[in-house]
């Protein structure tokens, strides 16, 4: 009787708690399932599929649109259709700057980063997971050796910088001089080209913002979910002992409710971040262009914080949110 209750113990810790604090890889569905709503919207909604202009643009340069006599754009029918809506330009524009400031939030306020005997290395960790996830941003959307990958893949697949005459770009190239047609052919990012006046064209458009949002929203979730699991693990009694001893240290009402709003604050940059993804997902970009950025972030999202979980070795290095 003895011998069958007892068990033989075990040479691997147990993985219900580390496996119930992490974010469940079912959860990545919710942004093929944004990105397809949004995109057959757009491709149903009267509104959404509304004319950029009133008239078509001529296929030759006119004498109208030399002296700029041409019908002027119509106002966007929806405010998220503008490129100027207020969360374009304040949250997704900076958008790695309000992941930055959630994510230091969470390393500065929770128990799992402070007052356990492995805080140390779980700030290390947790700080390589937020470089690896920069230096991928970084290289799609701003440098790789000269042009970063977006701008590269654009004019790899036959894109480049047009001028743009009274709102005509294209056939209004050719009447150009052939100094500033070998000027424009010079540009190869997307900033340079809007900075001297011209359109970015004819290449394939990768999109960065779906890119980045999504990376964005799915590293606050996959972090947000590791350090809250302390309160998951109270409700089912599920709570390691590192992380029993930094509660049982947190009863300190400030501290708690720092470690409260710092949740609530990357919850909102999340939460924020998926209505803008959604957004672009209507109003911006072609269904290929989304997906392919979809797809670059999906595995820049797999490699950091899924691919640990069935690598020991790459967890050693980059660990796991939580734990």
């Amino acid at each position: 009787m003895t011998t069958r209750d007892k068990s033989p113990p075990s040479s691997t810790p147990p993985k219900t708690h580390a496996s119930s604090h992490q974010l469940p890889q079912i959860a990545l569905l919710i942004y093929p399932i944004t990105l397809l709503i949004g995109s057959v919207y757009s491709s149903i909604s009267p509104t959404a599929r509304a004319p950029n202009h009133a008239h078509p643009a001529p296929l030759a340069p006119s004498l109208a649109a030399d002296i700029n006599l041409s019908s002027p754009p119509e106002s966007p029918v929806n405010y998220f259709a503008r490129k100027d809506n207020i969360f374009n330009v304040y949250f997704v524009k900076i958008g790695w700057l309000w992941l930055t400031l959630a994510f230091a939030s969470l390393l500065i306020s929770q128990p799992t980063y402070r007052q356990t005997a492995t805080s140390s290395r779980r700030i290390a960790q947790a700080c390589l997971r937020y470089a690896l996830a920069t230096t991928a941003w970084y290289l799609m959307t701003q440098w790789f050796f000269g042009p970063p990958v977006i701008d590269r893949s654009f004019v790899v697949t036959g894109g480049g910088c047009e001028r743009v005459v009274g709102g005509v770009a294209g056939a209004a190239q050719a009447a150009t001089g052939a100094g500033d047609v070998a000027a424009l052919e010079s540009v190869v990012t997307a900033a340079a080209c809007k900075a001297i006046g011209g359109k970015w064209a004819g290449g394939h458009d990768v999109s960065g913002h779906v890119f980045m949002l999504v990376v964005v929203t799915g590293v606050l979730g996959a972090e947000g979910v590791g350090v809250a699991g302390s309160f998951l693990g109270r409700a089912l009694g599920l709570g390691s002992s590192a992380t029993d001893e930094a509660d049982g240290k947190e009863k300190d009402g400030d501290v708690e409710q720092g470690r409260v709003w710092a949740l609530r604050f990357v919850l909102a940059v999340a939460g924020l971040g998926w209505w803008m993804l959604f957004m672009t997902a209507i109003w911006f970009h072609t269904w290929l262009e989304k997906w392919s950025g979809l797809t670059i972030a999906l595995g820049t999202l797999y490699g950091i914080y899924f691919l640990p979980r069935k690598v020991p070795a790459w967890r050693d290095v980059v660990g796991m949110p939580g734990v």
